[in-house]
Formats: structure tokens, C-alpha cells, sequence
């Protein structure tokens, strides 16, 4: 019986991994990308911060990762379903370039925690955040847009005053 059931998972498991093979590469990228995020992040704690291992930071940087992956391959299964693969491949390319644009800077700001400052390891890194953060988003389209608009929010947020209980 228990091998039955085992033959059955693993046929389970297979036949997913196929169904998604068109985006392998997609989702090793954001593998790869979420495992460096982690490891920066955890390494900048405990150099930067002399921070210990946290239960709850690494299961909301596997929630975050989980998240990602799953919309990925909803995108993907609703594209097939609709016939239209090619445009389901380019929006889990573009989810997947956004995730790593965003967790990219995350991981050269931890990177910059990590290093003494003003030596040459954090002299790249920095310039590599620099460039990314503030140069490169001139070059995509609504990028910079999005991120003034934010930074916008951010201040009229900070601005508020809280309502007064009565």
C-alpha cells in the first residue's frame, strides 16, 4: 500500500515538472535569486548586526519565494489554458526580470552591509547599487515613475497625523 502511494507521488511530481518545463529556466532564475537574497540577508545580520538565526525572517523569505513561484506558474498554466503560450512565457519573463531587479538591489544592499566600507569589495558593490538603483531605472520605461510615486506615498504617509480616540 505504501508503495502505491509512493508511485503515485512521485508519478504526481513528475508529470507537474513536465507540464512546467518551458519555464525551467524561469524558475531556476528565481531559485537562484531567492537563495542569494537569503544567504546576503542572513550573512548581513549576523556580520552587520550581530543578529542569531531567526525562525521567522527565513519562513518569510520562503513565504516571499513561494508566493513568486506559484504566480509564475498560475501564469503559465492560465496562458496554456488560453492557448497562448508565447504570451505566457514573456509575462513569467517579466514577472521574473522584475523579481530579480528588485531582490538584485536587496542582496547589493546587504552586500554593502557585509563589507568594511571604503574598501575595494564595497567600492563595486556600491557602485553596482548606484548604477542599478539610480541610473539604470532611467532606462526603463515608467521604472522611475513608479518609484518616485512611491517614495511620494512614503512621505505623505510619514506626514500624517494619527486620528485622536475619543
Amino acid at each position: 500500500m505504501l508503495e502505491q502511494i509512493k508511485n503515485v507521488v512521485v508519478g504526481i511530481v513528475l508529470s507537474v515538472l513536465a507540464y512546467l518545463r518551458p519555464i525551467e529556466g524561469e524558475l531556476w532564475s528565481l531559485f537562484l535569486i531567492f537563495f542569494l537574497n537569503f544567504l546576503f540577508g542572513y550573512l548581513s545580520g549576523m556580520i552587520a548586526n550581530g543578529e542569531e538565526w531567526d525562525n521567522k525572517k527565513a519562513l518569510r523569505c520562503v513565504g516571499e519565494a513561494t508566493v513568486f513561484f506559484v504566480l509564475c506558474m498560475a501564469i503559465y498554466a492560465i496562458g496554456r489554458l488560453k492557448g497562448q503560450m508565447n504570451g505566457a512565457l514573456q509575462c513569467v519573463s517579466f514577472v521574473t526580470y522584475c523579481v530579480i531587479y528588485f531582490y538584485g538591489l536587496n542582496i547589493l544592499r546587504n552586500c554593502k552591509k557585509i563589507f568594511r566600507k571604503n574598501t575595494a569589495p564595497w567600492h563595486v558593490v556600491s557602485w553596482l547599487y548606484y548604477v542599478l538603483r539610480l541610473k539604470f531605472v532611467e532606462k526603463i520605461p515608467f521604472l522611475a515613475d513608479y518609484l518616485n510615486l512611491k517614495d511620494e506615498q512614503a512621505g505623505k504617509d510619514s506626514e500624517a497625523t494619527p486620528l485622536n480616540d475619543r
